[in-house]
């Protein structure tokens, strides 16, 4: 890695440190660049915008995340893979719930401030999809898994279902009552045994 590509980097580091303490909208480049012990001009010579250097956070972010929990992942039978698959999403709440609050506001600020240049982003999030796919089509190999009339439909339904309420109880505020009659961790695990009993053979 070049010297250049090492402060990049470290820039990208310090800012996603920044936003695992504090939302987003409320960390300017100006604490980022301070975190970072560099100007704000070098920032933003490396990262046009402030969108630019979000989106970056999350790719580093994914990356870390899939290196972590899902890539290795193939226990056999193939079920077994695909229980520490979604399992994987309880394991980062309990572990790291910020990733989950800076989803939400990666989310947010992408809607509101109009971030373009999610191609890269999004195409490592199929990285998931695949490795969910191979333990699938492992499972009808090896019997472990009931097969599904559309699987991608299936995949993007319950990953999505799983991450918004994922995103919801990393909200360190209740915002009704009924928000409290459950443990947090408790709920994720529910619907992960709701899924995998769907796809269990």
């Amino acid at each position: 890695m070049s010297m250049l590509d090492a402060k990049k980097s470290f820039i990208v580091s310090e800012a996603a440190r920044q936003f695992s303490t504090k939302p987003v909208k409320d960390v300017t480049v100006k604490d980022i660049a301070a975190a970072a012990g560099v100007g704000e001009a070098t920032v933003y010579r490396y990262f046009g915008t402030k969108g630019e250097l979000i989106v970056a956070c999350a790719e580093m972010l994914e990356r870390e995340v899939y290196d972590v929990f899902i890539d290795k992942v193939a226990p056999t039978p193939a079920i077994k893979a695909i229980e520490r698959f979604y399992g994987a999403y309880l394991v980062i709440f309990t572990e790291r719930t910020y990733l989950y609050r800076f989803l939400s506001d990666f989310d947010a600020y992408a809607i509101n401030e109009g971030v373009d240049k999610l191609d890269s982003y999004a195409d490592a999030i199929d990285g998931y999809k695949c490795a969910f796919l191979e333990a699938y089509e492992r499972g009808l190999s090896d019997g472990s898994v009931r097969e599904q009339e559309n699987i991608e439909l299936f995949y993007y339904s319950t990953t999505h279902a799983l991450i918004s309420l994922c995103k919801k109880l990393a909200s360190d505020m209740p915002v009704i009552r009924q928000d409290l009659f459950t443990e947090k961790q408790n709920e994720i695990s529910t619907l992960i045994s709701i899924i995998i009993g769907a796809l269990r053979k």
